[in-house]
């Protein structure tokens, strides 16, 4: 990193460093055998890496672009022979650096805390609950995607106030979609009847009711208090009641299809920053 980015990017590194030492602090004296420190802890291990993904987002990638058309400081630093485009390669290499060691140390927080957790609920020695969103591969990618998301909204709004607020709210809801509509159906489930039991670790992909024939029944045509405990209500044509599932074994499956998704999107809206400020001159 070159004095120059330092010095215009340290108050926002310097605040993400200072989040992942405060959240290694917490992390540490939390104790996970009691009840409402366990609480705390499942919170945190559960809104810890995405908030970090998250301001990184808003507050270093939003910015970065339009900061400069803000203070009209592009007019010095891009040019004929330096164009925006070499610019902006050289500054988001520049902070992808810092950005991965502070996301490798907030994994490293995370799985502490994670074992604390397993330690807690698993006296005896036991494989502890899969967590989906700390393999780490995942979690870079989506510090990554969400720097570049920033990027790209500060280079179309070039203010900063608005390029914050829209990378907000777009970087939430994209996660929120891919994370409880999209990664349940990335492989096809597994289809559990009755009163099946649905293994620990796997993530759910819907519910509801069947036909004699198995097809799904409209849930709006059904009364609350027509099916019983086997989720039979003949009268009404209901067979089974269903759970969909992912189940623990295609778990990797699902990650590495998620982990293309968000490598995909990265890539996409780097390169759509890149082509928008190509040929941009200081005039």
């Amino acid at each position: 990193m070159t004095w120059l980015t330092w010095r215009i990017e340290r108050a926002s590194l310097l605040s993400a460093a200072a989040l992942v030492v405060v959240f290694a602090l917490v992390a540490l004296l939390l104790n996970a055998h009691d009840s409402s420190d366990m609480n705390a802890a499942r919170t945190l291990l559960e809104l810890g890496p995405p908030a970090f993904a998250t301001v990184v987002a808003v507050f270093l990638g939003a910015p970065m672009v339009a900061r400069e058309y803000e203070q009209r400081t592009y007019l010095l630093v891009w040019s004929r022979e330096r164009p925006a485009t070499r610019w902006l390669a050289v500054r988001v290499g520049q902070l992808l650096v810092p950005l991965v060691v502070l996301t490798i140390g907030v994994n490293l927080v995370a799985n502490l805390l994670q074992a604390k957790l397993v330690s807690a609920l698993y006296p005896v020695p036991a494989v502890g609950p899969f967590d989906y969103d700390l393999w780490l591969p995942l979690q870079l990618m989506t510090v990554i995607f969400g720097f570049g998301l920033g990027v790209l909204v500060g280079v179309l709004v070039r203010n900063s106030l608005l390029a914050t607020g829209i990378t907000l709210v777009g970087y939430v809801v994209l996660r929120f979609v891919l994370a409880v509509l999209v990664r349940p159906h990335l492989v096809p489930p597994v289809r559990l009847l009755d009163d099946s039991p649905s293994p620990t670790g796997s993530i759910a992909a819907g519910s509801g009711y069947l036909d004699q024939a198995g097809n799904v029944l409209p849930m709006q045509e059904l009364p609350s208090d027509c099916v019983n405990s086997r989720g039979q209500c003949p009268a009404l044509g209901v067979a089974h009641r269903y759970l969909d599932i992912e189940p623990v074994n295609r778990i990797p499956d699902v990650r590495l299809l998620e982990l293309g998704i968000y490598v995909a999107l990265a890539a996409a809206v780097f390169a759509a920053a890149w082509l928008l400020l190509r040929g941009r001159t200081a005039s």
